[in-house]
């Protein structure tokens, strides 16, 4: 009996907690019950979104971009996140290293090579390029640079801003209302909090279990290519049980214990594969790579953000818009992780280690796995072409590895280097879900309930193995892009709120 009683006394909160755990249950249910029903109508509800607030995505994320920019040049930036007296808890490099594999998970692994490829080989028609042309290759690395630079960091870093200068005026639950304190009040009704925090929990917890999704048919394709006659099944659930493992052992040891090792470990893995890359790759080619990727990037930076030549096509609402839409999914919990571990550094140090830093990091290693993919595209355009049709996205990076000749060096770094990277961002993934759903928080805000955070890695954990075995991953992504819409109105209630604190923050910020 008090084994019972003291379950249902979990310390949560009620409404954010339940809705979306139970929410996820019946996703799951259904996909397994009905599957082809299942994703047809979210594919449906999908495209409608993206087609509907495409608009609204691109101009959001543009404003925000902006915005940040403003912020980093004005008076604000002096400002010290915790009050003129806090001290920081975490050092700069370790700071980058936890914000930098909060924000990246396997995202820069998969993409780097897959997604330049695809736009070399179908170019949007909008810009009348033809495929596998030199003005396709071109856009291509300009293109990659766009989704993975400084637009959708601007996505995180505003929203977490924003939190962490409000989350420490005061004693504050971790509430992701916080982050639009000045329109909302300074005591919102629990309703809307409760109903915002419920919302944006659901989002991260459907992105999570998409992207370790992701990387658990990755992770399994590339044993298979070691080992083919392990059982597909099998191997999954091995790989699924082992990250859970992981990463619920690395949260629990806190944030400057297991979180920080493992991501400064993390950071210092990738620098070596990068290394490597470059040095078995050719250099000049790199490097040209690199400034072509930059010079694209500032070419098209104003009509891609503002859909001018773009608007209504397929192109877009594929690729920038579906982008967009997944990390505005993440954001707000997300947020509330970064917002909470800038202690003590003032608005500017936030902005280069949360936004300048982590974005020029992504930039460069897009540079060298992108253009290196596509200079070995050059050579044999019609068979990669086929390659990606027939094998999919996830066949490209290992095709590079062969056609490099180090096919076996570089596959065992990229599989570890995937495990590690979504360790690493779950660990500071279901700390934000358990701070966001506890009722009571402790003295130190930097700790979170380690029975929480079973719960939600363990629900990451069987909702990903559950969709790649039985329905395919597409269900629980289009949940996590699904997601985006109410964060997009969220986020502009949060731009707002920036921009009131920015034109007086005397009115709402305490010294």
């Amino acid at each position: 009996m008090n084994k019972r009683k003291s379950f249902f006394q979990l310390n949560i909160r009620l409404w954010v907690f339940w809705p979306p755990f139970l929410l996820l249950i019946v996703a799951v249910f259904l996909s397994l019950s009905f599957p082809d029903f299942f994703i047809t109508s979210l594919e449906s509800i999908q495209r409608f979104l993206l087609i509907n607030f495409s608009l609204g995505f691109s101009w959001v994320s543009f404003g925000m971009t902006i915005l940040g920019l403003i912020i980093f040049l004005s008076p604000l930036g002096k400002r010290r996140i915790g009050g003129k007296n806090a001290k920081p808890r975490l050092n700069k490099l370790s700071w980058f290293a936890i914000v930098l594999c909060t924000t990246i998970a396997v995202g820069i692994l998969f993409w780097g090579s897959a997604e330049p490829l695809s736009h070399f080989i179908y170019p949007p028609d909008f810009l009348k390029n033809t495929s596998l042309s030199p003005d396709a290759l071109k856009f291509s690395l300009g293109a990659l640079f766009f989704h993975w630079g400084f637009t959708p960091y601007a996505i995180y870093i505003i929203p977490a801003l924003s939190f962490g200068l409000f989350y420490y005026q005061g004693k504050n639950i971790p509430s992701i209302s916080l982050a639009a304190r000045p329109i909302l009040g300074l005591k919102p009704k629990k309703n809307w909090e409760n109903i915002i925090d419920s919302i944006s929990l659901f989002s991260l917890v459907a992105g999570m279990a998409g992207s370790l999704g992701a990387g658990i048919l990755s992770l399994t394709g590339g044993f298979l290519r070691f080992y083919p006659e392990w059982d597909m099944g099998l191997s999954s659930g091995i790989i699924t049980l082992t990250i859970l493992l992981t990463f619920i052992i690395s949260s629990s040891t806190g944030i400057e214990k297991g979180i920080k090792n493992l991501s400064l470990f993390n950071l210092f893995f990738f620098l070596l594969i990068a290394f490597l890359f470059v040095l078995v790759g050719e250099k000049s080619k790199i490097i040209d790579s690199i400034l072509t990727g930059f010079m694209e990037y500032g070419r098209n930076f104003i009509d891609l953000s503002l859909q001018l030549s773009g608007k209504g096509n397929a192109w877009t609402y594929d690729w920038s818009i579906f982008n967009f839409a997944i990390w505005m999914a993440w954001a707000p919990v997300t947020a509330l992780f970064l917002g909470k571990i800038a202690l003590g550094r003032t608005v500017r140090e936030f902005l280069i280690f949360n936004w300048f830093l982590p974005a020029i990091f992504c930039l460069l290693w897009m540079g060298i796995f992108g253009g290196t993919t596509l200079d070995l595209a050059i050579l044999k355009p019609e068979f990669y072409k086929n390659l990606f049709e027939t094998s999919g996205p996830e066949s490209i990076i290992y095709q590079v590895f062969e056609d490099l000749g180090y096919f076996k060096l570089f596959a065992r770094l990229f599989i570890l280097a995937i495990f590690i990277s979504y360790v690493t961002a779950a660990d500071s993934s279901t700390d934000a879900l358990a701070s966001l759903s506890m009722k009571k928080i402790g003295k130190d805000p930097f700790q979170s309930d380690t029975n929480l955070k079973i719960i939600w890695g363990t629900l990451i954990a069987f909702l990903a193995w559950i969709m790649v075995i039985f329905s395919g991953i597409d269900g629980v992504r289009i949940l996590s892009v699904i997601g985006g819409v109410p964060a997009l109105f969220y986020l502009i209630l949060v731009s707002i709120s920036l921009v009131m604190v920015l034109i007086n923050p005397s009115n709402y910020l305490k010294n």
